[in-house]
This record gives structure tokens, C-alpha cells and sequence, in this order.
């Protein structure tokens, strides 16, 4: 990811965070079994580097890393 993508994520968490965060009825993240998980990284690790795929999945892992916060 890009600084400058980074730089604007934070900000943007930042200010969540100083308006009181999330509102009550966040959603709640999946949580899958370590067996899905596995199928999950071999599957990503099966994509060409180039593939979009692989952009996704990393703003959704993110997302969902965000969503741990929420309250």
C-alpha cells in the first residue's frame, strides 16, 4: 500500500476514534474455524501477484481489523 493510502487511513481512523467511534450496531465480523483460514491463505497464495484479488482481500482484511474496534 502506498504512504500516502496509509497516511489517509489513519486519518480517517483517527477521526472515528475523536468522534466517539462507531455507532452501537456495528457489525460484527465472522469468525471463521483455523481449517477455513488455511483454505483461505492457499487459495491467495494460488493468485498471481498481479491479481486484484489480492487488492480486495487485503482491504477486507482490514476492514475487518477495523471492525474489532468498533463499539
Amino acid at each position: 500500500m502506498r504512504p500516502t493510502a496509509l497516511l489517509t487511513l489513519a486519518v480517517a481512523f483517527a477521526a472515528v476514534l475523536m468522534t466517539g467511534g462507531c455507532s452501537s450496531k456495528c457489525p460484527r465480523p465472522i469468525v471463521y474455524d483455523e481449517a477455513t483460514l488455511k483454505g483461505i491463505q492457499q487459495a491467495l497464495s494460488d493468485l498471481p501477484l498481479d491479481s486484484i484479488l489480492r487488492s480486495v482481500m487485503h482491504d477486507y482484511e482490514n476492514e475487518r481489523d477495523d471492525l474489532r474496534f468498533c463499539r
